[in-house]
């Protein structure tokens, strides 16, 4: 499956597939902005947008509810389906519905009709859900069903996110923050919705002046402990070097505190971090620990790429000294 990134490659994507009147399904990850990105696609086109979510309904919300008149059976469909204008009509989690809600969403796509409803010709029917890989509590969708749409898979990009927060009034704190943090949406926690959400209380916990352990409790509800305390680090601008173990385990949530301090001339506080970091790889036990864990290697190389020049070419000399060679520094 073709993956798509989030952002302005994903909103031609919609707009392409709703001029070739082509059923679209969105797979990602909670969180990605899906949903929001219809909405970005459709008011582009001066299209409506109506969302429903099928794990909410049950088949008479859908099918609609049937009457009798002058003996013969109608059926009355709900009242959000269109009965004209244009638009992108989405159905969510189709992949955690009962196999009697996808029944009719097939009718949907093939003739456009449910019962005696018939789907207005300017309206796309479209789905998004979560991917089964993900570990969410979701079924496999029946090979029919699928065959019906274009499908692609949305990832979340950083710059693209970017974007779309300088236009929507997201704190600059946490848009610094994320744009420093380049591996910040490799975890499915701090997703690109929940940096909204963090955004949001923040705004509201400078306007309160609520004490700051009130900040860290709601943060970590959103984006989980690891990423709030290094964004509040981050926020508050706290003078005290990284520790080896947020180093190895936990960089990418420290990034954007380091290149602060690099970009800043902060360099004591850089220096001071590294000698902490040397200072635990100096035993070979531990080194070959380091080394022999991708991510935890992966984080290391990260930190040291992240240095000045001249404190990279020390960090060689120091590595070549002891015949640590698997590390990257630099060459």
């Amino acid at each position: 499956m073709q993956k798509v990134v989030a952002g302005q490659q994903l909103i031609d994507l919609i707009k392409l597939v709703y001029q070739a009147n082509q059923p679209l399904l969105l797979y990602g990850k909670h969180g990605v902005g899906k949903s929001e990105l219809l909405g970005d696609a459709g008011k582009n086109l001066g299209l409506q947008l109506i969302i429903r979510d099928l794990s909410l309904m049950e088949p008479p919300d859908l099918i609609g509810i049937p009457q009798i008149r002058e003996g013969k059976t109608f059926y009355a469909p709900p009242s959000f389906l269109p009965a004209d204008g244009r638009g992108l009509l989405v159905f969510e989690e189709l992949n955690r519905c009962p196999r009697y809600m996808q029944t009719p969403c097939l009718q949907l796509l093939t003739a456009r009709m449910l019962n005696d409803y018939i789907l207005p010709k300017g309206w796309l029917p479209c789905a998004a859900i979560n991917d089964t890989v993900e570990g969410y509590f979701t079924d496999e969708l029946d090979q029919a069903l699928l065959s019906r749409f274009l499908r692609v898979k949305v990832v979340a990009d950083v710059e693209e996110w970017l974007k779309w927060a300088q236009n929507n009034a997201i704190h600059p704190k946490i848009v610094a923050f994320v744009e420093s943090s380049p591996q910040v949406f490799d975890d499915p926690i701090a997703n690109p919705r929940a940096w909204a959400y963090a955004s949001r209380l923040l705004i509201e916990w400078e306007k309160g002046k609520y004490h700051q352990d009130m900040l860290v409790i709601a943060l970590a509800g959103i984006l989980n402990e690891k990423w709030a305390l290094a964004f509040i680090s981050s926020y508050l601008d706290s003078y005290h070097p990284l520790e080896s173990k947020e180093i190895i385990e936990d960089y990418p949530a420290h990034q954007a505190t380091m290149r602060r301090w690099v970009s800043q001339g902060k360099l004591d506080l850089v220096q001071a971090s590294l000698k902490k970091l040397q200072r635990y790889l100096q035993p070979h036990r531990t080194y070959s620990k380091v080394v022999n864990d991708t991510s935890y290697k992966s984080h290391v190389e990260a930190f040291l790429a992240d240095l000045p020049p001249d404190l990279l070419l020390q960090v060689r000399e120091w590595l070549e000294e002891r015949g640590f060679v698997d590390l990257m520094v630099g060459r």
